[in-house]
Protein backbone atom coordinates (compact mmCIF):
# COMPACT_ATOMS: atom_id res chain seq x y z
CA UNK A 1 0.00 0.00 0.00
CA UNK A 2 1.39 3.37 -1.02
CA UNK A 3 2.07 5.67 1.92
CA UNK A 4 1.62 9.44 1.84
CA UNK A 5 3.36 10.17 5.15
CA UNK A 6 5.79 13.08 4.60
CA UNK A 7 9.46 12.21 4.92
CA UNK A 8 9.88 14.95 7.53
CA UNK A 9 7.38 13.09 9.73
CA UNK A 10 9.47 9.93 9.48
CA UNK A 11 12.66 11.72 10.50
CA UNK A 12 10.75 13.46 13.30
CA UNK A 13 9.54 10.06 14.54
CA UNK A 14 13.14 8.81 14.44
CA UNK A 15 14.37 11.76 16.51
CA UNK A 16 11.51 11.36 18.97
CA UNK A 17 12.35 7.70 19.47
CA UNK A 18 16.03 8.44 19.89
CA UNK A 19 15.37 11.15 22.45
CA UNK A 20 16.88 9.83 25.65
CA UNK A 21 18.24 6.81 23.78
CA UNK A 22 21.12 8.28 21.78
CA UNK A 23 23.86 6.80 23.94
CA UNK A 24 22.33 3.34 24.05
CA UNK A 25 21.62 3.38 20.29
CA UNK A 26 25.20 4.36 19.53
CA UNK A 27 26.35 1.54 21.80
CA UNK A 28 24.13 -1.02 20.04
CA UNK A 29 25.54 -0.09 16.65
CA UNK A 30 29.11 -0.02 18.01
CA UNK A 31 28.82 -3.51 19.53
CA UNK A 32 27.20 -4.80 16.32
CA UNK A 33 30.11 -3.52 14.22
CA UNK A 34 32.74 -4.72 16.69
CA UNK A 35 31.25 -8.23 16.79
CA UNK A 36 31.02 -8.55 13.00
CA UNK A 37 34.52 -7.14 12.54
CA UNK A 38 35.95 -9.43 15.21
CA UNK A 39 34.28 -12.52 13.75
CA UNK A 40 35.54 -11.65 10.25
CA UNK A 41 39.14 -11.60 11.53
CA UNK A 42 39.04 -15.22 12.71
CA UNK A 43 41.55 -17.18 10.65
CA UNK A 44 40.06 -19.24 7.80
CA UNK A 45 36.52 -19.32 9.18
CA UNK A 46 36.06 -15.54 9.45
CA UNK A 47 34.03 -14.85 6.28
CA UNK A 48 31.78 -17.86 6.86
CA UNK A 49 31.15 -16.94 10.50
CA UNK A 50 30.41 -13.36 9.50
CA UNK A 51 27.86 -14.64 6.98
CA UNK A 52 26.23 -16.87 9.61
CA UNK A 53 26.08 -14.35 12.46
CA UNK A 54 25.33 -11.15 10.55
CA UNK A 55 21.67 -12.06 9.90
CA UNK A 56 20.59 -12.67 13.55
CA UNK A 57 22.57 -9.62 14.66
CA UNK A 58 20.82 -7.46 12.05
CA UNK A 59 17.46 -8.84 13.20
CA UNK A 60 18.36 -8.13 16.83
CA UNK A 61 19.49 -4.61 16.01
CA UNK A 62 16.26 -4.09 14.05
CA UNK A 63 14.22 -5.32 17.02
CA UNK A 64 15.99 -2.74 19.16
CA UNK A 65 15.27 0.13 16.76
CA UNK A 66 11.67 -0.99 16.27
CA UNK A 67 11.16 -0.82 20.03
CA UNK A 68 12.93 2.55 20.12
CA UNK A 69 10.84 4.14 17.36
CA UNK A 70 7.63 2.71 18.86
CA UNK A 71 8.57 4.05 22.31
CA UNK A 72 8.53 0.56 23.79
CA UNK A 73 10.95 -1.08 26.19
CA UNK A 74 14.28 -1.28 24.38
CA UNK A 75 16.93 -3.00 26.52
CA UNK A 76 20.43 -3.35 25.10
CA UNK A 77 19.96 -7.12 25.14
CA UNK A 78 17.59 -6.86 22.16
CA UNK A 79 20.70 -6.77 19.99
CA UNK A 80 21.08 -10.50 20.67
CA UNK A 81 17.37 -11.37 20.52
CA UNK A 82 17.73 -12.22 16.84
CA UNK A 83 19.49 -15.44 17.83
CA UNK A 84 16.13 -16.67 19.12
CA UNK A 85 15.09 -16.55 15.43
CA UNK A 86 18.42 -17.77 14.11
CA UNK A 87 17.07 -20.19 11.50
CA UNK A 88 14.54 -17.78 10.01
CA UNK A 89 17.04 -14.90 10.07
CA UNK A 90 19.74 -16.88 8.28
CA UNK A 91 17.37 -18.43 5.73
CA UNK A 92 15.86 -15.04 4.93
CA UNK A 93 19.30 -13.49 4.50
CA UNK A 94 20.53 -16.32 2.26
CA UNK A 95 17.32 -16.22 0.21
CA UNK A 96 17.80 -12.49 -0.40
CA UNK A 97 21.41 -13.11 -1.47
CA UNK A 98 20.34 -15.81 -3.92
CA UNK A 99 17.57 -13.64 -5.37
CA UNK A 100 19.95 -10.72 -5.83
CA UNK A 101 22.49 -12.99 -7.53
CA UNK A 102 19.75 -14.23 -9.86
CA UNK A 103 18.91 -10.64 -10.77
CA UNK A 104 22.53 -9.58 -11.34
CA UNK A 105 23.77 -12.68 -13.18
CA UNK A 106 22.20 -11.74 -16.56
CA UNK A 107 23.71 -8.27 -16.20
CA UNK A 108 27.20 -9.70 -15.62
CA UNK A 109 26.75 -12.31 -18.35
CA UNK A 110 25.90 -9.51 -20.80
CA UNK A 111 28.66 -7.13 -19.69
CA UNK A 112 31.56 -9.58 -20.11
CA UNK A 113 30.95 -10.37 -23.83
CA UNK A 114 30.44 -6.68 -24.56
CA UNK A 115 33.82 -5.80 -23.08
CA UNK A 116 35.49 -8.69 -24.95
CA UNK A 117 33.89 -7.59 -28.21
CA UNK A 118 34.95 -3.96 -27.71
CA UNK A 119 38.38 -4.60 -26.23
CA UNK A 120 40.04 -3.21 -29.36
CA UNK A 121 38.00 -0.01 -29.23
CA UNK A 122 39.37 3.33 -28.09
CA UNK A 123 40.10 3.94 -24.44
CA UNK A 124 37.40 6.63 -24.31
CA UNK A 125 34.78 4.15 -25.54
CA UNK A 126 35.78 1.61 -22.90
CA UNK A 127 35.74 4.26 -20.17
CA UNK A 128 32.29 5.47 -21.18
CA UNK A 129 31.01 1.90 -21.40
CA UNK A 130 32.48 1.11 -18.00
CA UNK A 131 30.87 4.20 -16.50
CA UNK A 132 27.47 3.24 -17.94
CA UNK A 133 27.78 -0.32 -16.64
CA UNK A 134 28.87 0.84 -13.17
CA UNK A 135 25.99 3.31 -13.00
CA UNK A 136 23.53 0.66 -14.17
CA UNK A 137 24.86 -1.88 -11.67
CA UNK A 138 24.66 0.68 -8.85
CA UNK A 139 21.06 1.52 -9.75
CA UNK A 140 20.15 -2.17 -9.92
CA UNK A 141 21.68 -2.91 -6.52
CA UNK A 142 19.92 0.10 -5.01
CA UNK A 143 16.55 -1.10 -6.32
CA UNK A 144 17.20 -4.62 -5.05
CA UNK A 145 18.23 -3.27 -1.65
CA UNK A 146 14.96 -1.34 -1.47
CA UNK A 147 12.86 -4.24 -2.77
CA UNK A 148 14.13 -6.85 -0.32
CA UNK A 149 15.58 -4.67 2.44
CA UNK A 150 12.51 -4.86 4.66
CA UNK A 151 12.50 -8.66 4.80
CA UNK A 152 14.64 -8.79 7.95
CA UNK A 153 12.44 -6.08 9.46
CA UNK A 154 9.52 -8.47 8.95
CA UNK A 155 11.48 -11.23 10.70
CA UNK A 156 12.25 -8.87 13.58
CA UNK A 157 8.61 -7.80 13.81
CA UNK A 158 6.89 -11.18 13.57
CA UNK A 159 8.32 -14.26 15.34
CA UNK A 160 6.00 -16.58 13.39
CA UNK A 161 6.98 -15.47 9.88
CA UNK A 162 9.05 -17.68 7.56
CA UNK A 163 11.80 -16.71 5.16
CA UNK A 164 9.74 -16.76 1.95
CA UNK A 165 6.91 -14.93 3.67
CA UNK A 166 9.31 -12.25 4.90
CA UNK A 167 10.71 -11.70 1.41
CA UNK A 168 7.22 -11.48 -0.08
CA UNK A 169 6.23 -9.10 2.69
CA UNK A 170 9.12 -6.80 1.82
CA UNK A 171 8.07 -6.75 -1.83
CA UNK A 172 4.47 -5.98 -0.86
CA UNK A 173 5.43 -3.17 1.51
CA UNK A 174 7.71 -1.54 -1.06
CA UNK A 175 5.13 -1.57 -3.85
CA UNK A 176 4.58 2.10 -4.75
CA UNK A 177 7.04 3.31 -2.09
CA UNK A 178 10.44 3.17 -3.79
CA UNK A 179 10.48 6.89 -4.46
CA UNK A 180 9.58 7.71 -0.86
CA UNK A 181 12.38 5.56 0.51
CA UNK A 182 14.74 7.16 -1.99
CA UNK A 183 13.69 10.62 -0.79
CA UNK A 184 14.27 9.54 2.81
CA UNK A 185 17.78 8.33 2.03
CA UNK A 186 18.54 11.43 -0.05
CA UNK A 187 17.71 13.52 2.99
CA UNK A 188 20.83 12.12 4.68
CA UNK A 189 23.32 12.92 1.91
CA UNK A 190 23.97 16.41 3.24
CA UNK A 191 24.54 15.03 6.73
CA UNK A 192 26.92 12.43 5.32
CA UNK A 193 28.98 15.15 3.64
CA UNK A 194 29.14 17.08 6.90
CA UNK A 195 30.24 13.92 8.71
CA UNK A 196 33.12 13.53 6.25
CA UNK A 197 34.26 17.04 7.18
CA UNK A 198 34.44 15.90 10.83
CA UNK A 199 36.83 13.09 9.87
CA UNK A 200 33.83 10.71 10.04
CA UNK A 201 33.27 11.35 13.74
CA UNK A 202 29.79 12.62 12.96
CA UNK A 203 28.79 9.18 11.73
CA UNK A 204 28.65 8.11 15.38
CA UNK A 205 25.39 10.09 15.65
CA UNK A 206 24.25 9.87 12.05
CA UNK A 207 24.26 6.05 11.91
CA UNK A 208 21.59 5.54 14.60
CA UNK A 209 19.58 8.45 13.16
CA UNK A 210 19.62 6.83 9.71
CA UNK A 211 18.72 3.43 11.15
CA UNK A 212 15.88 4.89 13.21
CA UNK A 213 14.51 6.82 10.20
CA UNK A 214 14.51 3.71 8.01
CA UNK A 215 12.83 1.81 10.84
CA UNK A 216 10.19 4.57 11.06
CA UNK A 217 9.63 4.12 7.31
CA UNK A 218 8.99 0.39 7.83
CA UNK A 219 6.82 1.05 10.87
CA UNK A 220 4.67 3.49 8.89
CA UNK A 221 4.13 0.97 6.09
CA UNK A 222 3.42 -1.92 8.47
CA UNK A 223 0.78 0.11 10.33
CA UNK A 224 -0.96 1.03 7.08
CA UNK A 225 -1.15 -2.61 6.04
CA UNK A 226 -2.08 -3.93 9.46
CA UNK A 227 1.11 -5.98 9.68
CA UNK A 228 2.43 -4.60 12.96
CA UNK A 229 2.94 -7.27 15.62
CA UNK A 230 3.10 -6.05 19.23
CA UNK A 231 6.77 -6.17 20.22
CA UNK A 232 7.70 -8.20 23.27
CA UNK A 233 11.02 -7.26 24.87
Amino acid sequence: MKSSTPVRDLTAAARAGLSGNWGKSIGVLAVYLILLTGVSLIHFAGPLLQLIFSAPLVVGMTMYFLATVRNQSNPFSLLFAGFDRFGTSLCTYLLIVLICLAWTFPFIALAIPIFIFLKSSSMLTLILLGAVLILSATLLMLILQMRYGLALYAVADDPSIRARQAVRRSVELMRGNYWRLGLLWLRFIGWQLLCLLTLCIGFIWLAPYFMAATTAFYDDLSKRTGFTVPHVA
